[in-house]
């Protein structure tokens, strides 16, 4: 490890937004806020005409540097990046076999640490779907290309540590088999249902140029419900990590 070397505190939250047909919720933006994060990713993030609000409140709190995926040609929800570290876009090859995923996809690299931060939602697609497959395989050569210097996947990838889709499941083993490491917190989940027994389907993915120091699921910070709940913000909690760089 190097000497004097700071914890990076990480987090990602899939908002919820669906395209648009879930009211967005600006206040989202100071719950994200509490989490005490230094970098943001949110997922399924559909603001409409929220976005430069949203944006604005999270660069008056100090997170001012901020990437956002790419504009689709269709309807699709997008991913975005804020930081209280310096950080730049990170031109990664993108995937280009439909609209949806690349919208859901953006990279940047904090200059200091020189980590690449890779933001992304695996989009919902049928189990037996040829483009689930073609995401996984993106997914898979990516963090094969990336995995020898210190980077980070961190999001809602649909995907349980164990189980089903299995094709998205091999990919995402194989990812950790090839130099890679998740963040494990020790309870609660991502994804909360019904039965209370929730999913784990969001998360961080750190290559081994990174220490994990700690993880854990998020579900209320101060006054605000993240998850679980008739005011809940989502439908997902927060997931936050702290890591270090070798």
């Amino acid at each position: 490890m190097r000497e004097n070397a700071k914890s990076i505190c990480l987090a990602t939250w899939n908002l919820n937004n669906r395209v648009g047909k879930i009211t967005f919720r600006p206040e989202a933006a100071n719950a994200a806020i509490a989490l005490g994060a230094d970098v943001l990713v949110f997922t399924e993030y559909f603001p409409q005409h929220h976005h430069q609000q949203f944006r604005q409140v999270l660069k008056d709190a100090g997170w001012s540097w901020q990437e956002f995926s790419p504009e689709p040609e269709e309807k699709a929800n997008r991913t975005l990046i804020v930081s209280r570290l310096p950080m730049e876009i990170d031109y990664l090859p993108r995937p280009s076999f439909d609209q949806q995923f690349p919208a859901n996809i953006v990279a940047a690299r904090l200059i200091e640490h020189g980590l690449l931060v890779l933001g992304v939602r695996v989009p919902y697609y049928e189990p037996s779907s040829a483009l689930l497959s073609d995401s996984w395989k993106w997914l898979e050569e990516t963090a094969g290309t990336v995995r020898n210097t210190p980077a980070v996947i961190l999001g809602d990838l649909n995907v349980r540590p164990s189980g089903s889709p299995k094709a998205s499941s091999e990919s995402f083993h194989r990812i950790l088999g090839n130099g890679w490491k998740r963040a494990q917190p020790a309870e609660g989940s991502s994804f909360p249902t019904k039965d209370g027994k929730g999913t784990e389907i969001d998360h961080v993915l750190a290559t081994e140029h990174c220490r994990i120091h700690s993880a854990r699921y998020v579900t209320t910070v101060g006054k605000f419900v993240l998850a679980c709940g008739p005011s809940a913000l989502s439908d997902h909690a927060a997931l936050v990590a702290h890591i270090e760089v070798c």
